[in-house]
């Protein structure tokens, strides 16, 4: 997770009148996030909630496979979504097991207050599901 330019853009709406959860357009996974509006790109989409975790609790909730909204933070510690009403949590990655036709069109960054946001790396047309990578370590699990 890098942390990202001063020159992101933030949407003045709250999240839940531009974006919205339904059915993935990936095979077997789940819900999915989409847009209602257009995004551009280095527009932060929206912000990840969550407990901090140590590595030991993150171990002993991985250990009874608890760990799908694990995001690792840059201190180390880990952000668990599991919990959270966030957003940003229902993002799936394009490029996970299987291929697919859809493209990851958004990324896992840090905004100017050192939050876990999800920011679009292209734009994104209303209607449209987001995607991001979770990383190839997600993928070893």
């Amino acid at each position: 997770m890098k942390s990202t330019p001063a020159e992101l853009n933030t949407i003045e709406a709250p999240e839940s009148d531009y974006l919205f959860i339904e059915t993935s357009n990936l095979p077997n996974a789940g819900k999915g996030l989409h847009t209602a509006i257009t995004l551009y790109k280095d527009e932060i989409i929206c912000l990840y909630g969550g407990e901090i975790l140590s590595t030991k609790e993150a171990e002993k909730r991985a250990n009874l496979g608890k760990n799908q909204y694990f995001i690792s933070l840059l201190n180390g510690k880990i952000l668990d979504s599991i919990n959270s009403k966030c957003f940003a949590r229902f993002a799936n990655d394009a490029a996970g097991f299987s291929p697919s036709k859809f493209k990851n069109n958004a990324k896992i960054s840090l905004n100017e207050q050192n939050q876990v946001c999800l920011i679009a790396s292209k734009k994104i047309k209303a209607g449209e599901e987001i995607f991001c990578s979770y990383g190839k370590r997600y993928w070893k699990k």
